[in-house]
């Protein structure tokens, strides 16, 4: 290992003070300097704000000025005597002006002046101060007179007809600018604005004009003029009155003599620093160095074992010195015993060592054989520790990890040399060895590296311990991992199963009513009934779907389709939805949206799903008020918030709401829901990247919001599509069109088929045949070439996906058949599904139970039939209003409302219906709103009647 260069303590310290006097020099330099910036520039602003006295002055003589002529304009003709005229002696000049800007009369004149009587202003400078004329006068600028070309100061004031001019007399202010030079020891001159000197306090200087750019900026030590053979700072200050600015020169020769003052203070300073740390390090040298040299000396003596002797007869100056060769001597004994303590330490360490169960370790990584080894190796490995350090250390691993756990160790051993590894550092790695009798054993291996200087080596410390058990168990539990994920797995093939073969049945009802629906001839109690059918088939299939996410996301099998899609029209999606709903409530629905983009990157099945939950449930627990859903652009993303003004949750159930399962008091009350829409859309949220947050209020309303990271794409707006009206048939005289039905249940193949068959037109557009299983769909393709094939994918014999791709394949070599568009339909509710079906060759996909618009939207799209619409979408009932629904409801007897309330709260819909009939013929209005939400099965509606007494009662 190389040494780094070694200075003696003497040289060291010199440079040390050579560095410390040099940076105390700067530093004094940049503190004089400061200082002398800051005292002249005080000294310079001190003298600006005495300046700015001149303009008091000269201010308050042009005030006199104009009195003095106010008044002389207001003496009666008589009056203006030579001797009254004399007293005047602010001017010099007094002249009374026609309108065309000529002399008139000459009231006061001096002596050899270039103006008389018929003397003209109009071309002059002058006249545009005489065109703004005023009856409170209007001041000219200094400029040269046109008397004599002297400084001038020009005051009209006009009265009636008649404009007076008057020249003031400039003497008055070259004895005030004189004395006041005087007073302040500095000349002060009086500057127009194009840089002429009009006045001076001291002439002598002969200083005709400045260039007032040039000297613009602040005044400063380094920036000078050169009058009367000395050298000025000009102290120019901001334009006064008239325009006229006011310049002071400042001598240098005062902040010369500072500036002189303290580079000698300075000089001095430094000199005698560096004369006293001369003095100093002689008497260092000779008190301290050569001391601490002699004990250097005592030292080596001591490293290589030999004898220090007595004590030098030395006179120490410093008692510190003298201290340390007593203690030294001290600390020669002090080791002398230590080491014999050392040696007795070790042979207590050793009898440890051998007798823990832990083996204990010391390995020469260089040489890779054990230097040390506990004798409890033998009981955790069969060989005697002998044994061990004989043999090399690729007997104590696994042949197929020693070269590794080889390089491992020479790499960690590596990094210690060159400091990239503290030595206190330690690892702990689980290592498989072979035993004595052929077995393996699992161990421990805690280590740590430590260079030996003394040995030049580095060695490497570890204690192995068994952990046989602990694998064991880790064994067991990976055992237990196992079974409960292929428990999640059969409860998530259960769910699907459940589900296929729930929807299989709902298929037959769901598609028979829809069937049914479109027959006209039925009554009105008929058609009441089939609604009520179609709600409850509905109800029960938004149950499943619920149910079936909630098992995928506990299972971890749902994952997001992000796409880009038009946010705005997905929130006007949801207000459509819900605009019907909350009308017959007399609820007011609010969307609002702050800085949406027109596109952006999401799942947007998955948004829709979270915001039809949460707004069907404000919907549902508001009995009065409003619904809001705002969406705004924040820095993270999106910011959803959904409010209501209902019945709110309690505090104390907020922490649970998002449980699956799991209904609040008031949902209780409502006798609404499942309990899996919030843990659901509470889960949703997550997994897009957000967390939904619930805040409440009982009695006044909730608040559910969120923000996800969807990304804003700079996309055009798409249009809203259009909304279509529901299909009432099949345009009459349209080619042939062939229908071939594949599913092995006869229940899901004939409301399909009547289902189409009711759009069927005379003579029939739609020709039918249908087959049980996917050999007879392929037999009766090759016969009957159909252009539409219905396909069940899950069927005996030969399965949809088969046969699809066995007709896709025969389209592709036989170019001559008809394209068959087939259209897969199944119960499976996993979104997996859809896209392995698709794949398979289907051109669509629907699951059952069927819609009858999906259907039609699905032939009218991938094939040329042309369908009839209705001419207008179907219009809702005209309901009351809840506030109205509410105050008849109170009306009515305490007996009946007591017993409808029972029928409510067990859900007997046939007790409510009888109940209500008998509201029939007394409030027929109120009877037809409440059958209407009995129709719906709109429990929480209901409930929301007795709801609102309870509120009126406790307010």
């Amino acid at each position: 290992m190389t040494l780094p260069h070694r200075l003696a303590f003497g040289r060291y310290n010199l440079l040390l003070e050579a560095v410390a006097l040099l940076l105390t020099s700067i530093i004094l330099f940049l503190a004089v300097w400061f200082t002398l910036t800051k005292l002249n520039q005080k000294y310079l602003d001190l003298r600006l704000a005495e300046a700015s006295r001149v303009h008091l002055f000269l201010k308050q003589h042009l005030n006199d000025s104009q009195a003095a002529l106010a008044s002389f304009i207001k003496l009666p003709d008589a009056e203006r005597t030579p001797k009254v005229i004399a007293l005047f002696s602010t001017f010099s000049e007094i002249y009374r002006i026609d309108q065309d800007l000529r002399i008139a009369q000459i009231y006061k004149a001096g002596s050899q002046i270039r103006t008389f009587v018929g003397f003209s202003f109009a071309t002059s400078k002058l006249s545009r101060y005489l065109a703004a004329n005023g009856e409170r006068g209007n001041f000219s600028e200094i400029m040269r007179g046109y008397e004599d070309d002297l400084p001038s100061i020009y005051l009209n004031i006009a009265a009636g007809d008649h404009l007076y001019l008057g020249r003031l007399n400039l003497d008055y202010v070259q004895n005030f600018l004189t004395q006041f030079s005087g007073y302040s020891g500095t000349p002060v001159l009086l500057v127009a604005q194009d840089g002429f000197v009009m006045l001076a306090s001291d002439p002598t200087l002969r200083i005709l004009a400045l260039d007032l750019k040039h000297w613009t900026q602040p005044p400063s030590p380094y920036r000078t003029l050169t009058a009367g053979g000395r050298h000025w700072i000009p102290v120019i200050s901001a334009p006064g009155v008239l325009g006229a600015r006011i310049v002071t020169l400042i001598p240098t020769e005062v902040l010369d003599t500072q500036r002189n003052a303290l580079l000698f203070f300075l000089v001095t300073f430094i000199g005698v620093s560096l004369l006293v740390r001369v003095f100093k390090n002689m008497h260092l040298n000779r008190l301290f160095t050569r001391p601490i040299a002699t004990f250097a000396a005592k030292m080596r003596d001591l490293e290589h074992g030999n004898a220090i002797g007595d004590s030098v007869n030395i006179n120490y100056r410093f008692k510190e010195l003298a201290d340390i060769d007593v203690h030294f001597r001290a600390m020669a004994a002090a080791i002398a015993q230590r080491e014999q303590s050392l040696r007795e330490s070790e042979q207590k360490y050793r009898v440890l060592t051998e007798n823990i169960k832990d083996v204990v370790w010391t390995l020469d990584v260089a040489t890779m054989r054990f230097l040390y080894v506990s004798p409890a190796v033998e009981a955790l490995r069969g060989f005697t520790a002998d044994e061990i350090m004989a043999a090399p250390v690729d007997a104590a691993l696994m042949p197929e990890m020693g070269e590794q756990l080889k390089a491992l160790v020479r790499q960690r051993a590596a990094a210690l040399l060159v400091g990239k590894m503290p030595a206190e550092h330690f690892y702990c790695d689980e290592i498989e060895q072979p035993r004595k009798d052929g077995t393996t054993v699992w161990t421990e291996v805690v280590t740590s590296y430590w260079h030996n200087e003394l040995a030049d080596r580095v060695e490497l410390h570890g204690v192995t311990r068994d952990i046989s058990e602990r694998k064991r168990a880790e064994a067991a539990l990976i055992v237990a991992k196992q079974q409960a994920e292929a428990a999640n797995c059969a409860k998530s093939m259960f769910l699907a199963n459940m589900s296929h073969e729930i929807r299989t049945p709902l298929n037959a009802i769901l598609g028979f009513a829809q069937v049914l629906a479109r027959d006209n001839s039925l009554n009105a109690i008929q058609n009441k009934s089939l609604n009520t059918i179609l709600r409850s088939g509905e109800h029960l299939l938004s149950l499943i779907n619920d149910i079936l996410d909630m098992a995928k996301i506990e299972a971890g099998r749902v994952h997001l389709r992000n796409a880009p899609f038009d946010l705005s029209g997905l929130l006007a999606e949801i207000e459509g939805l819900f605009w019907q709903r909350t009308r017959e409530h007399n609820l007011t629905l609010s969307v609002e949206t702050a800085g949406l983009p027109p596109q952006v990157l999401g799942d947007a099945l998955r948004l829709r799903q979270v915001l039809i939950n949460l707004v069907g449930n404000a919907v549902k627990f508001t009995l009065v008020g409003i619904v809001k859903l705002r969406v705004e652009a924040v820095a993270e993303g999106f910011a959803f918030a959904i409010s209501d003004t209902g019945v709110g949750i309690d505090t104390s159930e907020l922490a649970q709401i998002f449980e699956p399962f799991t209904q609040t008091t008031s949902g209780q009350k409502m006798l609404g829901g499942t309990g899996l829409g919030l843990a659901l859309s509470h889960q949703l949220v997550r997994l897009m990247g957000g967390q939904l947050i619930a805040e409440s209020i009982p009695n006044v309303g909730s608040c559910f919001s969120f923000t996800l990271p969807l990304t804003a794409i700079a996309a055009p707006r798409q249009p809203a599509p259009a909304t279509l009206h529901p299909v009432i048939g099949l345009q009459p005289q349209q080619p042939r069109c062939r229908v071939l039905i594949v599913d092995d249940f006869a229940d899901n193949r004939e409301p399909l088929r009547a289902l189409l068959e009711s759009l069927n037109p005379q003579p029939p557009v739609l020709e039918f045949r249908e087959a049980s299983n996917g050999q007879e769909a392929i037999a009766l393709w090759e016969v009957w070439q159909p252009q539409v094939i219905f396909m069940d994918m899950r069927m005996p014999v030969l399965s949809g996906e088969e046969a699809t791709r066995h007709i896709k394949m025969c389209m592709a070599a036989q170019p001559e058949t008809v394209r068959s568009v087939i259209v897969a339909l199944t119960a499976s509710a996993l979104e997996d599904d859809r896209q392995h079906i698709l794949s398979c060759g289907c051109d669509e996909f629907a699951r059952k139970p069927f819609r009858a618009e999906e259907l039609f939207g699905i032939l009218e799209r991938l094939t040329s039939l042309q369908f009839i619409r209705a001419e207008t979408l179907p219009s809702a009932p005209i309901l009351l209003a809840t506030e109205e629904v509410i105050a008849r409801f109170e009306k009515c007897a305490v007996t009946w409302r007591d017993a409808l309330q029972q029928a409510v709260e067990v859900g007997d819909f046939d007790q409510i219906q009888e109940r209500l009939k008998s509201l029939a013929d007394s409030d027929p209005v109120l009877y037809d709103t409440l059958a209407h939400w009995a129709d719906r099965y709109d429990l929480d509606v209901l409930m929301g009647l007795w709801a609102a007494d309870a509120v009126t009662d406790q307010s």
